[in-house]
């Protein structure tokens, strides 16, 4: 939690400080999104080009999809634990 040390008011010391958590709340759902989608992302981008390159239908589409959804779900997990971690 974040406190503002130049205010007399209690009360505003308390609002700042909920605004700043709320913020820190929200930068750390973007976080968590970008870290699930972007390997999601990145893997069906990569699979697409190498089934178009090497003409074999949908092969590599769905093995880099499905690794891409395996490495968000981890990532999201180191991201997870680390948070955790500074809490303490």
């Amino acid at each position: 939690m974040i406190e503002i040390s130049n205010t007399n008011n209690g009360n505003e010391k308390k609002k700042l400080s909920g605004i700043a958590s709320g913020l820190v709340t929200i930068a750390f759902i973007s976080q968590l999104g970008m870290t699930i989608i972007t390997p999601i992302i990145l893997g069906a981008l990569a699979g697409h080009w190498l089934d178009v390159k090497m003409g074999t239908g949908i092969i590599f589409f769905l093995i880099l999809f499905c690794l891409g959804i395996a490495g968000g779900i981890y990532g999201a997990y180191k991201l997870i634990k680390t948070i955790e971690k500074k809490k303490e």
